[in-house]
């Protein structure tokens, strides 16, 4: 009842699908935008003889193993031993890419490669017919193909945006509420409070909310950690949800990477 109510599946869809039943025609669906990937990306890089597949589909094991004999089947042509590595999924997120045998057995992976029985075979096609472009010698660099569209502007977000965000009375953001103590040995875990900002204000991207800078001998200070690092973590939370109140904390594990030095904590709320 669902799909005939949402879309009806066309004869081409069909005959694709075989013999998976088609609960949702979501590959024929293009409001507000595809509901379904129809352009994605493969790539494939060589550093010596490692030669690395990266599949916007999760790959199944008997899939891997297909996929990687036939790339290293190709590649000693020109590598002597390749070794290759698959990764997936990567860039657009394309479903499950299952054997034709696990495709017709339809359980949840060959259910979820929606491209079609024969979709392993597409990228192994795809992958062995471009391998010369990795050829030692190669200078040819492969077409431009078409890019996947934007949807960025279009597409629905259902998280509420921060509603209200605000310091006490009389009080500011960043002011430390906890400072470090003045010593600490190498091993110890140093930790600081600092009266906080809601992170969705600013993401951050490329950025960091938290740093650990260390002193030079100039006087400069030099950023030797970010919240990106193992070893220190930063943690946000609402302290008062009515009144948009918020505290973060650092922590720093300096058994990993830290030196003797003079140290300090930089907050970007």
């Amino acid at each position: 009842f669902l799909t005939h109510l949402i879309k009806n599946p066309s004869q081409r869809q069909t005959d694709c699908q075989k013999p998976k039943h088609i609960f949702l025609s979501a590959g024929e669906l293009k409001d507000p935008y595809e509901w379904e990937p129809s352009i994605v990306d493969v790539m494939m890089f060589r550093v010596g003889q490692l030669v690395m597949i990266l599949s916007p589909s999760e790959v199944t094991t008997m899939s891997g193993r297909r996929w990687k004999e036939a790339v290293g089947k190709q590649a000693t042509s020109f590598v002597d031993d390749p070794i290759v590595v698959l990764g997936s999924p990567a860039n657009t997120y394309a479903h499950y890419v299952a054997t034709p045998e696990e495709y017709d057995v339809q359980r949840y992976e060959g259910a979820s490669t929606i491209f079609g029985r024969h979709e392993l075979d597409a990228y192994i096609n795809l992958t062995v017919s471009n391998m010369h472009y990795l050829k030692p010698d190669a200078t040819e660099k492969p077409e431009q193909g078409k890019l996947p569209p934007d949807n960025r502007k279009k597409s629905f977000n259902f998280v509420l945006p921060v509603i209200y965000d605000t310091a006490p009375l009389f009080k500011h953001f960043g002011q430390v509420l906890t400072q470090p103590q003045a010593r600490y040995k190498r091993g110890d875990v140093v930790k600081a409070k600092f009266r906080g900002a809601n992170p969705r204000n600013n993401l951050r991207l490329e950025g960091t909310f938290a740093a650990v800078e260390k002193q030079g001998q100039d006087g400069t200070w030099i950023q030797v950690a970010d919240d990106a690092d193992w070893y220190l973590v930063y943690t946000w939370r609402r302290t008062r949800t009515l009144l948009g109140h918020s505290e973060v904390d650092f922590t720093w594990d300096t058994s990993g990477n830290a030196v003797p030095g003079k140290y300090r904590f930089k907050y970007y709320g």
